[in-house]
């Protein structure tokens, strides 16, 4: 229930008025990943839904099927890999608005990944939008809410989702990493997202980290040849290198005014390596990272051959 949901305050507002029926019109859900978005809103159909007490661990038909994800009066939505939301999958949709709910008091449809749409297929929801049946209730999700249609984002109220107080994904990946100081690395890893940093828990991602830490190594220590095989040995692990090499270089920038560090447990060999060049350069190369990765979020760019042509310049021009 909505009463779960932890450090959004903002959805649970918005969530609790369409659940009292205060609010009918779609919201677009707009927050990073594992923030909480599309367990808020879960928990929101479910207190719609509810033929029970309408509390924590309820165990009625309604609560029970949402949980498992096949209520037939809730549509959940979402790209599949790499792949856009197609107009056939939102054709379908629209289908579907139109049927009277089968058992709850509405028909509720949740799209993850409303930035994911393609064009035809955002376009084909936009009547439906404007104007929804009664009976049904649209939830929209988002990373990206520029990336999001104008004139879906003008037909839906927004919701912001921010980023998770630490404590509480602290707290979370605690269950089950029982080592505190590999805990805050993936907690802050994470960005304040517990669906992230649990994924890198999982994952055992700290590995990869040491693995950039070491490519950054070589590289200014003058070995382009070591620096170019790490990179080609990073595989389809380069573009999440590539986020760990951004997170390792705002800790070199950072190293000597804050003991706030991502990578915590790396803090003497951060200070260490801050100390072989200057500002400037670590400043230069953290936004030559970061406009890569910008570049690959929109475009498909050759990543191996960019993040080697950065290396190879930091090198000639450090």
């Amino acid at each position: 229930m909505l009463t779960d949901v932890q450090g959004q305050e903002e959805g649970v507002l918005f969530l609790r008025r369409v659940v009292e029926e205060k609010l009918i019109s779609p919201l677009i859900l707009v927050g990073d990943e594992g923030t909480g978005r599309r367990f808020s809103t879960i928990q929101a159909v479910k207190e719609i839904f509810c033929t029970g007490t309408r509390e924590k661990g309820c165990v009625c038909v309604d609560c029970v099927q949402v949980d498992q994800n096949f209520h037939p009066d809730l549509t959940v939505l979402s790209p599949v890999e790499d792949k856009d939301i197609g107009v056939d999958l939102i054709r379908e949709v629209v289908s579907q608005s139109d049927n009277t709910p089968s058992m709850a008091p509405y028909r509720c449809f949740l799209i993850d990944g409303a930035d994911r749409m393609t064009t035809p297929a955002a376009n084909a929801l936009l009547k439906t939008l404007e104007e929804p049946p009664t009976s049904t209730r649209f939830f929209l999700l988002a990373e990206s809410y520029d990336r999001v249609l104008p004139t879906i984002r003008s037909r839906c109220g927004k919701v912001s989702y921010s980023a998770l107080p630490e404590n509480f994904v602290l707290s979370v990946i605690q269950q089950y990493e029982p080592d505190h100081a590999k805990a805050l690395v993936y907690t802050r890893m994470g960005e304040g997202s517990v669906g992230r940093a649990s994924r890198y828990w999982s994952a055992g991602r700290i590995g990869l980290r040491d693995r950039v830490f070491s490519l950054l190594q070589h590289t200014l220590g003058g070995d382009l040849s070591a620096s170019f095989s790490s990179v080609d040995g990073f595989g389809q692990d380069l573009s999440l290198g590539l986020l760990f090499l951004e997170q390792l270089l705002s800790d070199i920038v950072m190293v000597q005014h804050t003991s706030h560090l991502i990578n915590s447990d790396l803090e003497g060999e951060i200070s260490r390596l801050r100390e072989t060049r200057p500002l400037s350069l670590w400043v230069r190369l953290a936004g030559g990272v970061k406009a890569i990765r910008d570049r690959y979020r929109t475009t498909r760019i050759n990543l191996a051959f960019h993040v080697k042509t950065l290396l190879a310049q930091t090198l000639i021009t450090g």
